[in-house]
């Protein structure tokens, strides 16, 4: 991996948070809906606003406190953030982990039986051997892997503006000037935010290169900016179909029969599985950093990559398996108390402590400047 301010700075960071965000977030544009474009409009654009102001606060003051203390995994940076109280976040992120891979395995599935009529254990299966290989090469290919699947991405989002301007601004002119102003959307976009920000610290092994504070605050703009583009771009083209969009199960699918091409829709779903294995490849990359600091600790040398993958197949396996026992729906009816449990022991400790020691460490770090 090239050691470029481009690459440390701009492009790692942005491309990690992105690729892991995508899949539970974006893929099938529900979530889009259910904190955006609900909001109407004009509330959607707020919403927006709100989740990249969000976004930027979250991950700057996270990549600056895990450059300045060289905290790159998660247990690390909360023994700074919370000292013995470290293993709260420990234990809220494992539930949300399991929650995570689930769905990235069973969404992967369900998403290529939709659209291609491939039987969802093996769309899941496919998901599991990507996981599994793209951690068996480490980080470095990992980055790569999510720097190409971003980049697809963006060549889809480009083609999309294009097809939108040519054929459906009219409409899309017309929900804004039709429908009045929403309230709401800046409570929508804070939960949005802090659902999808409460993983950031299991992908702090992508701050790594980060060299100074100006460079960690830098980082965590770009990567919030680059985070919430696919938003703004979902958000206009269902306005193109709003109100119908806002009761579609599959927004993304209802969006591009609407506005775009069936050959479109098809490289879309691809891209989209794609980042759906990424979300999982980039939370086990999270607990991998975690596993080799305990190791090296303890024996003096990290894993291998035949540990790695084993890792991984057992952590996917095993929410596969968790899955199939309807444990993760009795799991997912408690995301609210997890949603809430991310802002007692990341956010509220983050924006008040964090800081403090930020603004403590503000002299030392100034020099690097």
């Amino acid at each position: 991996m090239s050691n470029s301010y481009f690459q440390r700075v701009l492009v790692v960071p942005a491309t990690v948070f992105l690729s892991v965000v995508f899949g539970a977030s974006y893929g099938s544009g529900r979530e889009v809906v259910e904190f955006v474009s609900s909001n109407g409009p004009t509330g959607g654009l707020v919403s927006i606003l709100t989740l990249a102001i969000g976004y930027v606060f979250l991950l700057s003051l996270s990549f600056e406190l895990a450059r300045a203390f060289k905290a790159f995994e998660y247990v690390s940076f909360f023994k700074v953030l919370l000292r013995r109280g470290w293993f709260l976040y420990e234990i809220v992120i494992v539930m949300g982990m399991i929650i995570a891979l689930s769905i990235t395995t069973t969404v992967g599935g369900t998403v290529l039986e939709e659209h291609f009529g491939i039987v969802v254990w093996a769309g899941s299966l496919l998901i599991f051997a990507l996981i599994v290989i793209l951690n068996y090469y480490g980080r470095t290919i990992v980055e790569k892997s999510m720097m190409l699947s971003v980049a697809a991405l963006f060549l889809v989002l480009v083609v999309l503006v294009a097809q939108l301007v040519s054929g459906s601004l009219r409409d899309i002119v017309e929900a804004f000037s039709a429908n009045p102003h929403q309230t709401g959307g800046v409570a929508t976009a804070l939960k949005y935010a802090i659902a999808n920000g409460g993983y950031l610290p299991l992908l702090l092994y992508c701050v790594i290169g980060l060299k100074t504070r100006a460079e960690a605050f830098t980082a965590g703009a770009v990567a919030a900016l680059v985070a919430v583009l696919p938003a703004l771009v979902f958000h206009f083209a269902f306005m193109a179909g709003y109100p119908e969009v806002v009761d579609e199960r599959l927004p993304t699918y209802f969006m591009f029969g609407y506005v775009s091409t069936p050959l479109m829709l098809n490289i879309y779903v691809i891209v989209m599985f794609i980042l759906i294995a990424q979300t999982g490849v980039g939370l086990i990359q999270g607990l991998l950093q975690r596993i080799d600091n305990w190791q090296v600790q303890r024996n003096g040398v990290p894993l291998t990559r035949v540990g790695h993958a084993a890792v991984s197949a057992f952590a996917v396996g095993s929410s596969i398996a968790l899955g199939t026992m309807g444990i993760v729906t009795l799991i997912l009816r408690g995301y609210t108390i997890m949603y809430y449990s991310f802002i007692i022991v990341y956010i509220v400790p983050l924006f008040t402590y964090g800081i403090y020691l930020l603004l403590k460490n503000q002299s030392s770090a100034g020099k690097g400047l």
